[in-house]
């Protein structure tokens, strides 16, 4: 058995839950998947300590909306919000 085996095994199993939490949050099926991927990705990563602490399903769900939270946090900085100022120019 593979270090991963369990991780397949929630993806495979488990994987409307999480994406439908995913579209939830975005609104989007794109946006969703692509928010469900790089969950996945650390999740995959922190699979050992995950099933020591008991509960990866209740992780994932959690990191999905923190992930989220934080990439509408980075676009609205990104956003400008109002138009800038013209310097150098008479009114």
């Amino acid at each position: 058995m593979g270090r991963h085996d369990g991780f397949r095994e929630l993806v495979r199993a488990r994987q409307q839950s999480p994406i439908r939490t995913a579209y939830l949050l975005t609104g989007d099926a794109h946006l969703a998947e692509d928010l469900l991927q790089s969950v996945l990705i650390k999740v995959a990563g922190q699979w050992s300590k995950l099933l020591r602490s008991g509960s990866p399903e209740a992780y994932t769900r959690k990191a999905l909306i923190n992930q989220h939270i934080s990439r509408r946090r980075r676009i609205r900085r990104e956003l400008p919000s109002a138009d800038p100022p013209e310097y150098g120019r008479s009114n």
